[in-house]
């Protein structure tokens, strides 16, 4: 068996699914530089212990103390029934336990709650869901710096939280049909971006992409190894500078049966595969008619689109041949040509007709080694031969130094999209 095939098939696995939140998706991991700031009365960035120089108040007679009062308002898609807290320097705070001091929900949404402490006593403080991998941080996802009260009669921190560590890396207007079920394959979550025009022209209906391995196209906190397609920036961006159509983007996640669901056959010397008929029937027959239901789609072939990576580009380019009445624009990106032989080229060598496909094929060559290279070579040359040209209906691309990997793919997903639905 090839040394890569490990690689290829571990390749843009799942890492878990999406979670749902009252409003936007909000929740993932965040680096321990979410602590207090380092210089302060409050523990360093490193540490969840306080400052040598942190003090806490002597703990005198209550009926000497005073109330402070926090007052806080949370960013929108903040998970409704995720607790609101505050964290401090003072010895009424648990001396900087991420969840110090728990507030309580108002009716206008806002969240307070009131401590007693010794006049004069200044408490240095952040505002967290109940964690250290939920502290508040600034609107660029940055650090903020310790917010600071002096306890007085009648004291009162108003605060407003700007966005939380785990925030989403997601741009632009992405709905979730959370997760979807078929009979012909396993749960899954499912995202849909929804390019600009969708809001402003009610009217309008779009072109629709449908993507594999959905968790690594729009938020690094799903993505494999934390890095992102970045599909929605790129749409985005792409749209505005009238580079490419506004196009609806369907995320359909991955599950533990990827590598069957994205192979056509059972490749003997892997001893798995051959479910990709069961999941086209997943996409084509229960999944678009839904999206097709709740979303303003151009439904027809000649507007929808498949595209994925590695085994990801082995199955658009299979379902691309199988169901040419279903998917036309065919994104083949770093493919599994190897798969079971090179399968994938015996087909496209055996067609008695040239499906009306528009085909964009890529590979790096710092993938894995010479023959990955080549296999690409062989599917775009088969082809060629039954009738593609390259700059009309197909595009193939050698990336010099590219390796298999999301950060690669994230590099070149302009270009992708820009040939699939051009403007």
């Amino acid at each position: 068996m090839r040394a890569v095939l490990p690689l290829l098939l571990l390749l843009a696995a799942c890492p878990g699914p999406v979670r749902e939140a009252d409003g936007p998706d909000a929740g993932g991991p965040a680096d321990a530089g979410g602590r207090p700031d380092a210089g302060s009365s409050a523990p360093d960035a490193g540490s969840s212990a306080p400052d040598a120089g942190s003090t806490a108040p002597d703990g005198g007679p209550a009926d000497g103390r005073v109330e402070a009062t926090f007052v806080v308002t949370v960013p929108a898609g903040t998970p409704r029934f995720d607790p609101i807290c505050v964290a401090g320097s003072a010895a009424e705070l648990d001396d900087w336990a991420a969840c110090g001091l728990a507030l309580t929900r108002a009716p206008d949404g806002r969240y307070s709650g009131t401590m007693r402490v010794a006049p004069g006593t200044g408490i240095q403080f952040k505002v967290t869901r109940g964690s250290w991998q939920t502290v508040e941080k600034a609107p660029d996802g940055s650090e903020t710096a310790n917010r600071t009260l002096v306890a007085q009669a009648g004291a009162r921190a108003e605060v407003a939280v700007a966005a939380w560590a785990d925030a989403p890396t997601i741009t632009g207007n992405v709905e979730s049909m959370g997760t979807f079920t078929s009979s012909h394959g396993g749960p899954r979550p499912v995202l849909v971006y929804l390019p600009p025009a969708y809001e402003s022209e009610p009217s309008r209906r779009f072109p629709v992409l449908y993507m594999h391995d959905g968790q690594n196209l729009f938020d690094a906190r799903t993505a494999f190894g934390g890095i992102e397609w970045g599909v929605d920036e790129a749409a985005e961006r792409l749209t505005r500078d009238g580079l490419m159509a506004q196009v609806i983007v369907v995320a359909v996640g991955n599950t533990p049966d990827r590598i069957a669901e994205y192979t056509q056959t059972v490749d003997a010397e892997v001893g798995a595969g051959g479910g990709a008929d069961a999941y086209a029937r997943l996409l084509a027959e229960d999944l678009k008619p839904a999206v097709d239901a709740r979303y303003r789609t151009l439904a027809g072939s000649e507007t929808t689109g498949l595209a994925g990576s590695s085994l990801g580009g082995l199955v658009s380019m299979y379902l691309g041949l199988r169901r040419p009445e279903t998917f036309r624009r065919i994104g083949v990106v770093s493919p599994s040509v190897w798969w079971d032989g090179r399968d994938i080229v015996a087909r496209v060598q055996a067609l008695a007709h040239k499906p009306p496909l528009r085909v964009w094929e890529d590979i790096g060559t710092a993938e894995a080694d010479e023959e990955t290279v080549a296999d690409a070579r062989a599917l775009r040359d088969a082809l060629v031969a039954k009738g593609w040209t390259e700059g009309d209906d197909l595009a193939y691309l050698e990336v010099p130094g590219a390796r298999h990997n999301e950060a690669a793919w994230a590099a070149r997903i302009d270009r992708i999209l820009e040939f699939l639905y051009p403007p």
